[in-house]
């Protein structure tokens, strides 16, 4: 007998505020509005039962609306929409007001604006990785260079430098360090009984290995004309998918 497969929850986050690049979500980059990038590859998934936005703003909504299989189910309360928000907070208000029966919802997929360059394939491959791997949640990552690897890191502390991690032995020759990872931002897929915990990352913790040179989580102007110096051959390599 086949299990049958999840149901799973997309959820994309847009508040209209933002401290970096005043109305983030909705500026045009490549004449398309931020938010649209991750709504085309939302759209495209084939794994995601349903996709909501999270917003406080009208603009928002609207422009989201008028996408087949986009559902803003009613504005963001402000206190959900301010830069000091926790995210599991708004992560675990968007799955109260999902449409439908939200238990029914296994997984929420979480797709934030500020990565634009996401694929619908790289969405649906994930899905498959922590349903296969039967985790609780999964998170992008890229290795650490060896030289910011945190078994080579200090920090300052009273005018002096202390090592970051001070219970580890140290490594001198570079071939001996562990690699080491971070978030990149562009997927985190979270067990929604986890999200009732009150955590987007934990219990059984998965990863998927990004190595693509298509990396911009755009907080900063600075990030801003780094997504616009690769949207072009990032267009030509996904055939403008969207």
């Amino acid at each position: 007998m086949t299990t049958p497969f999840p149901k799973i929850l997309g959820l994309i986050p847009a508040r209209m505020g933002s401290q970096g690049i005043p109305g983030k979500n909705m500026k045009l980059l490549g004449g398309k509005p931020l938010i649209q990038y991750t709504i085309g590859a939302a759209r495209k998934s084939e794994l995601l039962a349903t996709v909501v936005v999270s917003t406080d703003s009208i603009e928002i909504a609207r422009f989201a609306s008028q996408f087949d299989g986009i559902l803003v189910p009613g504005l963001r309360p402000a206190h959900l929409a301010t830069h000091r928000s926790p995210m599991i907070d708004v992560v675990a208000h968007a799955l109260e007001h999902a449409p439908g029966q939200s238990h029914a919802f296994q997984y929420v997929v979480l797709l934030q604006p500020t990565y634009p360059f996401r694929t619908p394939d790289l969405v649906d491959r994930t899905i498959r990785h922590i349903i296969r791997e039967e985790a609780d949640s999964l998170v992008t990552v890229r290795r650490i260079p060896d030289a910011f690897n945190p078994f080579w890191a200090y920090i300052r502390l009273n005018n002096h430098l202390e090592k970051a991690l001070p219970d580890c032995a140290a490594i001198t020759r570079r071939q001996d360090l562990p690699h080491a990872y971070y978030r990149d931002g562009a997927i985190y897929i979270t067990r929604t009984s986890l999200i009732h915990e009150g955590q987007i990352t934990g219990g059984k913790l998965s990863a998927w290995l990004h190595e693509n040179e298509f990396e911009v989580n755009i907080d900063t102007q600075a990030d801003w004309i780094k997504a616009e110096n690769l949207l072009e051959k990032w267009k030509n390599q996904t055939n403008n998918i969207y």
